[in-house]
């Protein structure tokens, strides 16, 4: 009797145990599931839309060339579903060159007149557009540079169209330069854009979010940031179908052979400047790096505008464009 009451005993705390472990998993499942959800809204949804203020003056200097100046307000149907709204730039004497400028995270199309002169004065129209999911252009999400390549693609479509014997570079910042560079692996089979330029580009997205998840949580135990990060990809591949593990220009820049620039802030507290050096030991093709001490991301137009224009239009002469 004893024997059987012990047994009976050992299955009822097993049972017992097996439930509260079954209770604990579902719990922190979805705990996870919704600090996933939370994490990826906040950063391809809601902080896309956050214009950053030191860009008033230059929408107010886009708005007035637009008005007064003849550039060409275009849009585009995204095979996506969606509208992207853009402007051509013409310059003041025609020209069959035309970058194509791709801005960077929460900015829009208006950052592009940063970049103006550095192409005008160089013979070359600029093309600058609201990326998905930012400024006037629709999308439900940004995807880190996973629909926004193909995006991209059809800007330079747009391109070959107005300009069938054009030359076309793409000029891309941050978000923009990570965009850039895995368009540059989908152009090698038809080498249809001639140059790149990627200003303080990252690498891998993922082990982006995971140090700037480190950074600002100060955690000594990175393994649950892995947990919750694999938990967003998972809210982003329901939500729009792509994963964060996916986006790795690193990877694309192997199948790289078009001239690419590569620029960063030796400073730069959001992307880490070694993320250009890992993509320029990366990239197969002619390639340059060229780094700005002491300037913070995205900011070496602005705070180092002479160097910076000196080495584009340095490695625009070296590849003879």
């Amino acid at each position: 009797m004893d024997i059987a009451l012990k047994t009976h005993k050992r299955k009822v705390y097993y049972n017992t145990f097996v439930v509260l472990a079954f209770l604990i998993l579902i719990i922190l499942n979805s705990i996870f599931i919704f600090l996933g959800i939370i994490l990826h809204n906040g950063l391809s949804v809601v902080n896309t839309r956050v214009e950053f203020m030191h860009y008033n003056n230059v929408q107010t200097r886009l708005k007035h060339g637009i008005e007064t100046k003849g550039w060409q307000p275009v849009s585009l149907h995204s095979r996506f579903g969606y509208t992207l709204e853009g402007t051509f730039i013409p310059n003041p004497k025609p020209s069959n060159k035309t970058v194509i400028f791709v801005h960077g995270i929460a900015a829009t199309q208006a950052m592009g007149m940063h970049y103006l002169e550095l192409y005008l004065n160089r013979g070359y129209n600029l093309l600058i557009y609201d990326s998905r999911a930012h400024g006037a252009s629709g999308g439900p999400c940004v995807t880190w540079g996973y629909y926004e390549q193909y995006d991209l693609d059809q800007w330079v479509d747009w391109l070959e169209e107005k300009q069938p014997d054009g030359i076309i570079g793409i000029h891309g910042v941050s978000l923009g330069a990570a965009t850039a560079i895995m368009h540059a692996a989908l152009n090698e089979s038809s080498k249809r854009v001639k140059f790149y330029v990627a200003d303080s580009a990252y690498s891998e997205l993922s082990k982006l979010m995971a140090q700037q998840l480190v950074k600002h949580t100060q955690s000594q135990h990175p393994l649950w940031i892995d947990i919750l990060l694999k938990y967003t990809s998972l809210a982003a591949y329901i939500q729009s179908d792509f994963s964060y593990e996916t986006i790795s220009p690193f990877a694309a820049a192997a199948h790289i052979t078009t001239p690419i620039l590569y620029l960063h802030g030796e400073t730069d507290a959001i992307v880490p400047v070694e993320m250009s050096r890992q993509l320029y030991k990366a990239t197969s093709g002619y390639r340059e790096l060229h780094t700005f001490p002491g300037i913070r991301h995205g900011r070496a137009v602005l705070d180092s505008k002479q160097e910076y224009q000196d080495v584009v239009t340095r490695f625009l002469t070296a590849i003879d464009l």
